[in-house]
């Protein structure tokens, strides 16, 4: 896209100023005063894309289009930046994407969609950042991810889902880093591990479970490895059996 609005712009200064339509090398250019132009660039005759010149920047709505001249991305400028919404498209005509932009950066929510016009993913940006709540969904509708972020990193509670819709892992994040309690899950909903991080490390003590919900083992971590003596239990979390690890090893 830039590229077309360089090329767009270097050849609005070399054109004459004109009152009505002309073609030259497949672009239409009309000028309608006060430094506006309407730009239309053709390729064998067909709409490729189309819009406002403001003194010699782009203004306004822009348009691209597919080759079956349905849009395939509008853009918004406001002298030369992208100040407003940006939509994609896909072939077919639906929609792909939807951004908002501020000053050419990504300012507010973005959506991203299937090609069965689902969503998929959400976000908030602040000053081209995610910056806010953040969302994916599967292709079936089910959540995918629930976090938030803060300057582009995740910070706070994060929870992943299995397909079904079930809880896979919730961690809580700080400066992008795994910080403090987190869980996995069993796809029948029953804890598999929980445990504290440290800095994205697994520390302090652990516990792993069985699937049908009793105590598979229980120990330390330190610097994201297991250390020292570990319980280890039966399918029935019973009968424990000490094990011994050396950084991360079995011994």
């Amino acid at each position: 896209m830039q590229r077309w609005y360089r090329y767009l712009i270097s050849l609005s200064l070399l054109m004459a100023a004109s009152d009505s339509f002309a073609q030259q090398n497949d672009t239409l250019r009309r000028r309608d005063g006060d430094g506006r132009y309407f730009i239309q660039v053709r390729s064998y005759n067909i709409v490729t894309d189309e819009g406002y010149l403001q003194n010699n920047q782009p203004d306004g709505i822009w348009t691209t289009y597919w080759h079956t001249q349905l849009p395939k991305q509008l853009t918004s400028y406001r002298l030369g930046k992208k100040h407003g919404s940006v939509i994609t498209m896909t072939p077919l005509g639906k929609i792909e994407k939807i951004e908002n932009y501020k000053n050419d950066k990504l300012e507010g929510t973005s959506r991203l969609y299937n090609e069965e016009g689902m969503l998929v993913e959400e976000a908030l940006f602040s000053e081209g950042k995610k910056h806010g709540p953040y969302t994916k969904w599967y292709p079936n509708g089910k959540k995918e991810e629930e976090s938030s972020f803060v300057n582009d990193k995740r910070d706070g509670k994060a929870v992943w889902y299995f397909k079904d819709g079930t809880k896979a892992a919730e961690y809580s994040y700080s400066d992008d880093a795994i910080d403090g309690d987190a869980a996995t899950y069993f796809n029948n909903g029953k804890v598999s591990a929980n445990g504290p991080y440290a800095k994205g490390k697994q520390t302090g003590v652990w516990k792993e479970y069985h699937e049908n919900g009793n105590l598979k083992a229980e120990g330390k971590y330190v610097s994201g490895e297991k250390e020292g003596v570990w319980q280890e239990y039966d399918a029935d979390g019973k009968n424990p059996k000490p094990v011994n690890y050396k950084k991360g090893e079995r011994k």
